[in-house]
């Protein structure tokens, strides 16, 4: 039982370090402008679902949530602490 709980927390540990080393990027839009456009790609892909709710599941509406602001011109990058520390040491 203590391995389980152990490696569930390792497990947690790394969901979250991976999940906090990308944000989206936009070359055009703002920041603030993500709210909106993943708003609209969440109300279009629940409404093509709505037609078929048997063939799809949530991760199907997650990977179509996320084709969407792809073909909606956003990218996810690596993150300024990601970067830092990834950075080779530079030479003195």
């Amino acid at each position: 039982m203590k391995k389980r709980i152990i490696w569930l927390a390792i497990a947690a540990m790394s969901l979250v370090v991976v999940s906090c080393t990308h944000k989206p990027y936009h070359p055009e839009k703002s920041d603030r402008e993500w709210t909106i456009d993943h708003e609209a790609c969440e109300k279009w892909v629940r409404e093509g679902i709505r037609d078929e709710p048997d063939t799809y599941d949530q991760y199907d509406e997650m990977r179509l949530i996320r084709q969407c602001m792809k073909d909606k011109g956003w990218q996810w990058e690596r993150t300024e602490w990601w970067r830092f520390w990834s950075k080779p040491p530079e030479d003195q």
